[in-house]
């Protein structure tokens, strides 16, 4: 260490000054319990780890704001107290920093490290959380939790909660939980009617809701993009719901956007009067929520330009025997849909429309509806797929890509069978190749051999059977040994 002035008893060790640099780790040991105090103004900085162990007491002063400093990970051992009187402790790494609270509360926190910090135990904040540069990173059981009195500040894009955060609630003053996902803030705020002592737990996902077309009849549709868990762990609060959108949710026409919740059942339209623009902006829910589950934008009505303006829900293509593709698709609703193309392609990356298919009724819809298409041309070997959906001022979106695969030879036409002559086969493949051509008669005698030159596509074979009446079998047998078998019958 270096810097310092340090008073050092059996008991207590006591940083004073304005600054103190530990170069590595910064240990305060529990034999004979030690306690290590931080006052008044004083920074602390260690370059690397701080663990604070079994028996030992890392306090901060109660004027001030003492403020330890760490780059690396942070372990308050079980046994171990922490006291935070009015102290900051400031994440100022450049790697990932774990962060091991011990389940005791904290005065102040900051994160300054664009590497993130992770809960690896839960932690209770009393004053302030400084949101400046990186993310934590929570789960349920290593959970942020607000107290009552606790605020967070300078949440943003760059910096916010990814997973749950909680706040204890015991007035009615808002509280705008700071989370999000990736690098992209995604808030919520709460307002308690009453105040009288609640415990609210949020967490945003950026994956769509389940169960999107159980919805009442004042919704035309519920995002397909995103969705905020609201709950309440503790107390009795009812309180006005808010959300944030970005510019990843897709929103265009904001006078349509509503709250939309979970009841457990259905999607219920919670109202609501949006504020903001199309790439961001907020909207409270219309009156006071007592559910209390999962929470998204709705909009309505459905000539609302809100969200991917056909909400495609399954798009297949699959083989029906072997020669034709059934392709079929489903739509949970639609907005100023005007038709469907169905694409294919040989390579998977150039696509060209095979035929398109028009919308039902007007081409606005809450209702799910089911489309098909049988392609009786697929490729040889593999084939691609994929839905260009186009809207009646020329906007498009794409499904994603099926693949169907004929891949190999096949026999697909034998004729005339039965016949008083001469028997052509059409032999199908996925690729040029030598085959050979084997006929038998009915006890198994080999009447005929010969190797036949095949395209890509189908090959038509003249006289490949023309003798004595009776059953004969026919094998063709690709260079890789194997056979493709067909009996024809000769009457003369």
């Amino acid at each position: 260490m270096k810097n310092y002035t340090a008073i050092f008893s059996s008991l207590l060790v006591l940083f004073s000054l304005t600054k103190v640099n530990a170069q590595s780790t910064l240990y305060n040991y529990g034999t004979p319990g030690l306690t290590l105090q931080i006052n008044n103004s004083l920074v602390v900085h260690a370059d690397s780890d701080v663990e604070n162990l079994t028996g030992a007491t890392m306090a901060f002063g109660s004027s001030g704001e003492p403020n330890l400093e760490f780059d690396g990970h942070f372990t308050n051992s079980t046994s171990a107290t922490l006291t935070s009187g009015t102290g900051l402790l400031e994440l100022t790494g450049s790697t990932s920093q774990n962060l091991d609270f011990g389940g005791d509360d904290l005065y102040n926190l900051e994160i300054n490290n664009s590497a993130g910090g992770v809960f690896t135990r839960a932690a209770t904040v009393n004053n302030e959380v400084q949101f400046t540069d990186g993310d934590f990173t929570t789960t349920d059981a290593n959970l942020l939790t607000f107290e009552t009195g606790a605020t967070a500040a300078g949440a943003s894009d760059a910096s916010h909660v990814n997973g749950p955060v909680a706040k204890n609630f015991n007035s009615t003053t808002a509280f705008t939980f700071p989370i999000g996902h990736g690098s992209s803030y995604n808030s919520l705020a709460f307002t308690p009617d009453v105040g009288s002592g609640s415990t609210m737990k949020a967490k945003y996902n950026f994956t769509a809701p389940g169960s999107r077309t159980n919805k009442v009849g004042s919704i035309c549709k519920v995002s397909n993009l995103e969705y905020w868990d609201l709950t309440r762990t503790s107390g009795t609060d009812d309180g006005v719901v808010t959300l944030e959108w970005d510019g990843d949710s897709d929103v265009s026409t904001i006078a349509d956007l509503l709250v939309a919740y979970w009841d457990g059942s259905t999607w219920q339209n919670g109202g609501g009067t949006a504020s903001g623009a199309a790439g961001s902006g907020t909207i409270p829910s219309g009156s006071s929520m007592s559910t209390f589950n999962t929470y998204t934008l709705g909009t309505t009505p459905c000539d609302a330009t809100n969200a991917l303006p056909v909400e495609l829900i399954e798009f297949t293509a699959k083989p029906v025997g072997n020669e034709i593709v059934d392709v079929d698709w489903v739509t949970a609703s639609e907005i100023n849909n005007d038709y469907f193309v169905v694409e294919r392609s040989k390579d998977g990356i150039n696509f060209f429309a095979i035929d398109s298919v028009e919308s039902y009724g007007d081409g606005n819809s809450t209702e799910m509806q089911s489309y098909g298409y049988n392609d009786e041309k697929p490729f040889t070997g593999v084939s691609y797929y994929r839905l260009r959906q186009v809207d009646y001022d020329g906007t498009t979106s794409f499904s994603n890509v099926e693949i169907v695969n004929f891949e190999g030879l096949e026999i697909v036409s034998l004729f005339p069978n039965p016949t008083d002559g001469e028997v052509n086969i059409v032999i199908k493949s996925s690729e040029k190749e030598t085959v050979e051509l084997k006929v038998y008669d009915s006890v198994g005698k080999l009447v005929k051999n010969e190797f036949i030159n095949i395209e890509e596509g189908n090959t038509q074979i003249g006289s490949v059977l023309n003798g004595a009446v009776g059953k004969y079998f026919i094998s063709v047998v690709t260079s890789s040994g194997r056979y493709y078998d067909h009996t024809a019958v000769l009457i003369k």
